[in-house]
């Protein structure tokens, strides 16, 4: 079984007062084999009740803990060529800017969120 990680921890559009809350846009991977399963991974996260409120797609997540600080979802029949992930409000803390002023980086406490692509 192999496993790819694309790390999603950048690029978020932060809370503002039209949309309260923090959305992370991301497409479908290229050359994802049939029965490939994918799953969004967030390691270390120290605030995972935020995790749980996340929706993918309008989706709520199942998430479960694959191991002590770590959650794991699979999202499989849930990802589109276009995706949208959502965490309400402003569960994440205060951006890091990426001084562009429209996307931030996941504050460090977050944790590393990354969709995998699990094969056999």
């Amino acid at each position: 079984m192999t496993r790819h990680a694309i790390h999603l921890g950048t690029a978020w559009e932060p809370p503002t007062a039209a949309m309260p809350a923090w959305v992370r846009r991301f497409g479908r991977p290229a050359g994802v084999e049939a029965g490939a399963r994918l799953l969004l991974v967030c390691e270390a996260a120290d605030h995972a009740e935020a995790w749980r409120a996340a929706t993918l797609n309008e989706q709520p997540l199942a998430w479960r803990e694959a191991d002590p600080g770590d959650l794991e979802c699979d999202v499989t029949a849930v990802i589109k060529p276009r995706n949208t992930l959502v965490v309400p409000g402003d569960r994440l803390g205060p951006p890091e800017s990426d001084g562009a002023g429209r996307r931030a980086a996941l504050p460090e406490a977050w944790g590393r969120l990354s969709l995998v692509i699990v094969s056999d």
